[in-house]
C-alpha cells in the first residue's frame, strides 16, 4: 500500500513538473517589452507591462499584453509566439495613447499614393513610439521628395487634435527655385504654407489632373474603429 502510494506521488509530481514547464514564462516577456518600448520610444517611460500567467508554449500561439505608461495610460500589445521554446514577436497597435510610428509612416505613405497616384517613402525618425498627446505636431521626411506640378512635397506635418485623432498636411515648395539661374531673385519661392482643409475625406486630396493649385496643402483625417485616424481602408488588427 505504502509503495502504490509513493509511486502515485511520485506520477503526480512527474505530470506537475511537465505542465509547468510547458507553461511561457511571462515575466520575462513583459521585461522584455517593457525594456524594447522604452528604449525605442520617445522619452516613454512605462509603469508595467502585464501578461497572461497560464500561457501554455506553442507556436504560433497568440496573446495579449497591457501595456500602462508613467504617470497614466494603458494600451494593448499583440505577442505572438514563435515556436515552443518561448520565443515570441510583439506589436503595438496606434491608439489614443501611443502611437506606433512604424504604423504612422505606413498611413502616411498609403495616403499620399491615393491623393497623387505614386509611391512615397516616408520617414519619421528613429524613435518607434511616442505618446499620443493632444496638440502635439511632429515633422516627417518624404525621402527624395515627390514633384507634383510646380511643386515638391518634401514633408509631410502631423497633427493631433483634441480628441487624440491624427491629422496630416503636406508641406510644399516651389520647385522653381531649382530652375532660377545662379544668383537671381525669386520672390516666388519658398514654403508654402496654406491652411489645412479640415475635415476632408481621404480620397479628396489633391491629385495633379484635379485642376487644383497645386501649391495648396492637403489635410486629410479619417477616424479608425477606436478614433485612432487612419489615412487608409480599415484593416482589422491594426487597433486589436
Amino acid at each position: 500500500m505504502t509503495t502504490k502510494t509513493s509511486l502515485g506521488l511520485l506520477l503526480l509530481s512527474a505530470l506537475t513538473l511537465t505542465a509547468c514547464s510547458n507553461r511561457l514564462d511571462t515575466a520575462n516577456t513583459e521585461a522584455m517589452i517593457k525594456a524594447d518600448i522604452e528604449r525605442q520610444g520617445r522619452r516613454l517611460s512605462l509603469r508595467e507591462v502585464r501578461c497572461p500567467t497560464d500561457v501554455t508554449r506553442q507556436a504560433g500561439g497568440f496573446f495579449r499584453c497591457v501595456g500602462e505608461l508613467n504617470p497614466e495610460g494603458t494600451f494593448t500589445i499583440n505577442v505572438t509566439q514563435q515556436d515552443a521554446q518561448g520565443n515570441v514577436t510583439w506589436d503595438v497597435p496606434n491608439s489614443k495613447v501611443l502611437l506606433n510610428l512604424v504604423k504612422v509612416e505606413e498611413s502616411l505613405q498609403t495616403g499620399l499614393a491615393q491623393a497623387l497616384g505614386r509611391r512615397a517613402l516616408i520617414d519619421c525618425g528613429s524613435v518607434t513610439y511616442r505618446a499620443n498627446q493632444p496638440g502635439d505636431r511632429f515633422e516627417c521626411q518624404v525621402v527624395g521628395g515627390i514633384t507634383d506640378g510646380s511643386s515638391v512635397i518634401n514633408s509631410v506635418l502631423v497633427r493631433i487634435d483634441a480628441s487624440g485623432n491624427l491629422d496630416w498636411q503636406e508641406m510644399r515648395t516651389s520647385n522653381t527655385l531649382a530652375a532660377a539661374p545662379a544668383g537671381a531673385s525669386n520672390p516666388g519661392a519658398g514654403v508654402i504654407q496654406a491652411s489645412p482643409q479640415t475635415g476632408q475625406p481621404a480620397n479628396s486630396a489633391t491629385s495633379p489632373a484635379t485642376g487644383q493649385a497645386s501649391g495648396a496643402a492637403v489635410s486629410t483625417t479619417t477616424t479608425g474603429p477606436t478614433g485612432r485616424p487612419i489615412n487608409r481602408p480599415y484593416v482589422p488588427g491594426d487597433d486589436d
